[in-house]
């Protein structure tokens, strides 16, 4: 028996190390295929700490070569998967119809079990809407999406497939994500820090609307897209490294996210590893933790004392809540966890 895993598989180009034959593999594996070596888990000279979706694919692609044969495809890759009856497909959907998960879902050919696992979201529902059809077809769909989306499913356009949905919660490896951030600026001189791409669903209008309202204070994003009003960019893109982000902490010391729309991004999670305070919005996915300052999507107003709050919060408060978010990155979002809810799935069809 093999599983079939298809997920966003890491860029050559981005890999260190390889030769330069390997690296032709790259402009052709949209088209036809990866190289044998990966297919089989292969991946060499990978950064570390490795970004997700990347790190989705690395840890569970090695949790399941412990467990069994499995075999990897990328999520872009074109064709058929060459599966058997005693197989099992497990992959992301990629919305071009004749990528392989799409291919293996609408194949009349029986296996074990068609598994979806993908982030989950449910306020904009164009972002999601071309899985639609994959639903009916799929045996059970891992959503990593956490408690909030998971538990609005009822109310969502979702809501026919919610028996099929099995809760993943993200994962890092907080060893790979030290706490950098052991002090904070004097009261009314903290600054607040974002980073994540500016898209619909991370609420870049919520954050600008949010830090007008803020003008005293310092603030910084690192993220691709066009400009936020009133959060002066860093960098479009930085490589997170512990030696920068302890940089940043020295300037920064509050961690704003406004998702309207969002899985459980993973930036949240390196904050919180960091050694930042967090204020989010429920619809990151994250919602009901003490530890982690509530934002909201529409009452601007609230964001602003909230944040207000947070700003000259001692820093006894600051520290206690960056405590408590280490100790659940190191406990709850961990790979272990991540995996084991997998296979459990998984088990059912074994």
């Amino acid at each position: 028996m093999t599983v079939h895993f298809v997920y966003a598989v890491p860029r050559l180009r981005r890999v260190r190390g390889l030769s330069r034959s390997l690296a032709k593999y790259d402009l052709a594996r949209q088209r036809l295929r990866l190289p044998p070596s990966y297919r089989f888990g292969w991946l060499p000279g990978l950064p570390v700490p490795l970004a997700a979706p990347y790190s989705i694919t690395v840890n569970l692609l090695h949790f399941l070569r412990q467990k069994l044969r499995c075999k990897l495809y990328d999520w872009q890759e074109h064709g058929g998967i060459p599966y058997g009856p005693d197989d099992v497909v497990l992959g992301h959907p990629h919305p071009d119809p004749s990528t392989v998960v799409q291919q293996a879902f609408f194949s009349g050919r029986p296996c074990r079990a068609k598994v979806l696992v993908l982030p989950i979201h449910h306020a904009l529902a164009s972002v999601n809407e071309y899985v639609l059809p994959l639903l009916d077809r799929a045996d059970m769909v891992l959503g990593i999406m956490g408690p909030y989306w998971y538990d609005t499913l009822g109310d969502s356009f979702l809501a026919p497939w919610q028996h099929k949905i099995v809760r993943l919660d993200m994962a890092i490896n907080a060893r790979e994500y030290p706490s950098v951030k052991h002090q904070f600026n004097a009261p009314g001189s903290r600054g607040f820090l974002h980073i994540g791409y500016n898209v619909p669903e991370k609420g870049p209008e919520v954050l600008a609307a949010t830090m007008e309202r803020l003008p005293e204070f310092r603030k910084g994003w690192i993220g691709a897209g066009d400009e936020i009003a009133f959060v002066p960019r860093i960098a479009s893109y930085a490589a997170l490294t512990p030696e920068y982000v302890g940089k940043l902490a020295g300037m920064y010391d509050i961690f704003v996210n406004t998702s309207v729309s969002d899985a459980n991004p993973t930036t949240i999670l390196e904050a919180m590893a960091w050694g930042f305070p967090v204020a989010c919005t429920p619809q990151s996915g994250y919602y009901n933790m003490p530890s982690l300052m509530p934002l909201s999507t529409t009452d601007i107003d609230a964001n602003a004392r909230t944040l207000t709050e947070m700003q000259y919060a001692s820093n006894e408060q600051l520290q206690q809540l960056s405590a408590v978010n280490r100790s659940l990155v190191e406990t709850h979002y961990t790979w272990d966890r991540f995996c084991n809810a997998v296979w459990q799935t998984l088990q059912k069809y074994l």
